[in-house]
């Protein structure tokens, strides 16, 4: 495609960015994943998470961990919160040919969980999905040693964080409510 050798030429990763969004949005998604992938050549970490998730599900390429795991960890070393999530998945299941360390893991979700709050632009979804990963691992003592109390306080504001886009008719956020204040209870039970 014409313009995405253009904008690469241009060094616009961001325009690269913006472009392979909006051909996901239209059903290319081989001609997003060229979009990212240029972009990824120029540096640019949102692409080259945008990368990851592509490999990781098979959209616009083959699936592949491996290359999914690796792309993450690149976008992870630039400090990108939601391959940080990412990462600390594959770690936590043991995928991409990484080993399961759930210590390693936690690692992850927490470094992104610290630079997701500081963001200038917060993603409330995605520190969320921090929170209710860190209250799993405190409420079953993966990674980590079993509290209760602190598992309690990850789901309540994973909750917290979820309540009005779960109000407003998101699936996602409504499914995260439910099972972060189902999680409350039970972590209640053991106060």
């Amino acid at each position: 495609m014409e313009e995405i050798q253009s904008l690469f030429d241009a060094e616009d990763s961001e325009g690269l960015v913006r472009l392979g969004t909006e051909l996901f949005r239209q059903g290319d998604e081989t001609q997003a994943f060229e979009c990212y992938r240029a972009a990824c050549k120029l540096g640019n970490v949102v692409a080259m998470g945008n990368l990851g998730y592509c490999y990781q599900n098979g959209r616009g390429v083959k699936a592949d961990n491996r290359l999914a795991a690796y792309c993450f960890e690149r976008a992870s070393e630039l400090d990108d919160p939601g391959s940080m999530l990412k990462l600390g998945d594959f770690y936590f299941h043991g995928k991409g040919g990484l080993p399961k360390d759930r210590q390693r893991a936690v690692g992850y979700y927490l470094r992104a969980y610290e630079i997701a709050c500081a963001a200038a632009e917060r993603n409330d979804t995605l520190v969320a999905d921090l929170c209710y990963r860190l209250g799993i691992c405190k409420k079953d003592g993966l990674g980590v040693d079993q509290n209760f109390e602190d598992a309690y306080e990850y789901f309540q504001a994973a909750a917290e964080t979820v309540c009005c886009d779960a109000e407003e008719g998101d699936l996602h956020a409504q499914q995260l409510l439910r099972r972060a204040e189902a999680y409350m209870e039970e972590c209640e039970s053991h106060f």
